[in-house]
């Protein structure tokens, strides 16, 4: 396998138009289409959309899909980028960046039910499905037994930490990128100078907009309201918004706060502990209490705990922690179903469960926090990453990020194994 990817042998000319042609591009990557909402421009004529079953005969043409809404300025340029990594897959493998289908805009998780669709008609293979403003989704089915997505993760995790501008993002289509090289050879280190030379070119990360981060955020949230795209992207916005939030103030006759609140030790001593209480109460459940829609929940909460349990990472060990302590309230509400469901402080989820609920500072909607936060706002759950110190849980590219360990989300453990049903 060559380890030179398409871009490099693209002609001058065509790297000018890229540059020339991101600026354009980010309005659309930034802001997603339903901006033409809040700007005031709705009533021109809308853009055709594809439906999946329009997206389904392209694929059947050529298995790779860009819109140019997620090309990044040319998408026959990301087209070839994509068709270069996916050309020595062993298995079928289908690309898709794309405007989100309108009959897939109420679904949770429409890249993911995108590509089961895909999958029914275009039979086994590996599906890269990204929709503009509602995330992405890689799905293997008839892969080898080391089908592994990891390293990928990694790259791309790495990337986005030491990438240009204030808030780094990697773009659709160097995301796309990495996930396709990495899965057309399974089981196979993935060679870094592949990912320096994605890193290296001007469509690998969304620049950094003219306005302000909370100002992007907070149009991105009107036209979302307005075009109704659900509730996961609200979780989205809050967890993009707070990391813009003012630094704390200390009430007067305070003393100094720390900005940051760290991991506290034997975090993961603690996890495996209400874990292990959590798997002996599943074990007294009788068969008939296992089979209802909680018993279920309680076995998939212990499950996604146990993936995330010794990955040595400090945040997964956190969530292994409220995921034993998820388990455990659903077990409760096998015989108590008057119980809530057990939901963290969204600023720190070491502070316990949530009992109140507060503005933070950045977003546009209220969080679940602790009593504590809820009376003054405490400092985020944070962790060391090189360089840039100490970063607050949300602004890190992971599924903690994206549920606030559950504080957003109501199905925190079915996220959470989806999440790593990609990486495994």
């Amino acid at each position: 396998m060559t380890e030179t990817v398409a871009v490099r042998g693209a002609v001058p000319s065509r790297r000018r138009r890229v540059v020339r042609a991101v600026t354009l591009a980010v309005c659309g990557l930034v802001l997603g289409a339903p901006s033409a909402i809040a700007d005031g421009t709705a009533g021109e004529q809308p853009m055709h959309t594809a439906t999946v079953d329009e997206l389904i005969e392209q694929l059947r043409d050529d298995p790779v899909l860009v819109q140019p809404s997620m090309g990044m300025g040319d998408s026959e340029l990301a087209h070839d980028v994509l068709s270069e990594a996916a050309a020595d897959a062993d298995l079928p493998m289908y690309v898709v960046l794309a405007e989100m289908p309108g009959e897939l805009a109420a679904t949770e998780q429409p890249a993911e039910q995108a590509a089961v669709l895909f999958r029914d008609e275009l039979g086994e293979g590996i599906y890269h499905v990204a929709f503009l403003g509602a995330g992405s989704y890689t799905g293997a089915w008839g892969a080898p037994d080391d089908f592994d997505l990891r390293q990928a993760y990694t790259e791309l995790r790495a990337a986005e930490e030491n990438g240009p501008g204030e808030y780094p993002r990697s773009s659709a289509l160097f995301e796309a990128a990495v996930m396709v090289r990495a899965a057309a050879a399974p089981g196979e280190d993935l060679p870094s100078s592949v990912v320096d030379d994605y890193v290296s070119e001007p469509w690998a990360f969304v620049p950094d907009p003219p306005t302000s981060m909370a100002d992007a955020e907070a149009t991105r949230w009107v036209a979302t309201l307005a075009t109704g795209i659900g509730v996961l992207v609200a979780g989205l916005i809050i967890t993009v918004g707070v990391v813009r939030a003012k630094p704390l103030r200390a009430r007067k006759g305070d003393a100094a706060r720390p900005a940051y609140e760290a991991v506290p030790e034997g975090i993961e001593r603690r996890a495996k502990k209400h874990l292990a209480d959590a798997r002996r109460r599943l074990d007294e459940l009788s068969g008939d209490e296992l089979a209802t829609p909680t018993g279920e929940k309680v076995s998939s909460a212990i499950d996604a705990a146990e993936r995330v349990l010794d990955t040595g990472d400090d945040l997964d060990a956190v969530g292994a922690y409220v995921l034993a302590l998820t388990a455990d309230r659903e077990v409760d509400r096998v015989s108590r179903p008057e119980l809530r469901t057990y939901q963290p402080c969204f600023i720190n989820p070491m502070h316990g469960e949530a009992e109140d609920a507060v503005r933070v500072g950045g977003s546009s909607i209220d969080a679940p926090v602790c009593s504590a936060c809820g009376r003054r706002q405490g400092a985020f759950l944070s962790v060391r990453r090189g360089l840039r110190g100490w970063v607050p849980y949300v602004e890190t590219s992971t599924v903690w990020a994206r549920t606030g360990y559950g504080a957003l989300v109501g199905d925190l453990a079915e996220q959470v194994l989806a999440d790593r049903s990609v990486r495994r």
